[in-house]
């Protein structure tokens, strides 16, 4: 009778809320361990308690990506010269109207992996360089954000990424925003102003 009591107690532990709980923790974590991972690495900012903060650095990013060297650019105009002359007046609007939502297609999809590529601070710095007037030099750039992005290597990488997804052309060491940069810019939206 008392082996019965033992392993009635033994049971109520084991069936406790804290480790019933503890389990179904365990389970959830070791089931959607890539899951969380990927979540935990696509934070930018952690602020912690006494004013400290965790970010994640862009060159960390770059680094990681394995994408094509160069991404696809596509025309913005319909090229008429490939669409046969055989087609009529209405086939042909709706090849074209089709092949624009195609190209559509294409740059929402390329906007939202940028989106999801560039941290915080490349946002920012692509924001101060179309919101400037006039083109700017590398060295303007690096004294500029010398305060907010101490490390020069992590202004180099925000500065690679942005030229290799053409937003920006450097020539001469001057960087002026493309047209496709300005576009990316509208459709993205000014980031609000961060709290400082």
């Amino acid at each position: 009778m008392e082996y019965f009591k033992l392993s009635l107690e033994y049971f109520k532990v084991l069936l406790s809320t804290q480790m019933v709980t503890g389990v179904i923790l365990l389970v959830f974590m070791l089931l959607f361990k890539s899951d969380i991972k990927a979540l935990i690495l696509r934070i930018a900012k952690i602020r912690l308690p006494g004013g400290g903060e965790i970010s994640t650095p862009q060159l960390e990013k770059q680094v990681k990506e394995n994408i094509l060297d160069k991404p696809i650019v596509l025309p913005k105009d319909t090229d008429d010269k490939n669409i046969p002359d055989t087609l009529n007046k209405s086939e042909l609007e709706t090849i074209k109207t089709l092949l624009n939502a195609e190209k559509s297609r294409a740059y929402l999809w390329e906007y939202q992996y940028l989106n999801y590529y560039f941290v915080n601070g490349t946002q920012r710095v692509l924001d101060w360089l179309v919101s400037l007037e006039n083109k700017t030099s590398l060295s303007l750039f690096d004294t500029s954000w010398l305060p907010i992005i101490p490390s020069p290597s992590e202004r180099g990488a925000i500065i690679s990424a942005l030229e290799n997804h053409y937003l920006i052309i450097i020539e001469n060491d001057i960087i002026t925003v493309s047209p496709k940069g300005y576009e990316y810019q509208y459709w993205r939206g000014k980031l609000p102003e961060s709290d400082g």
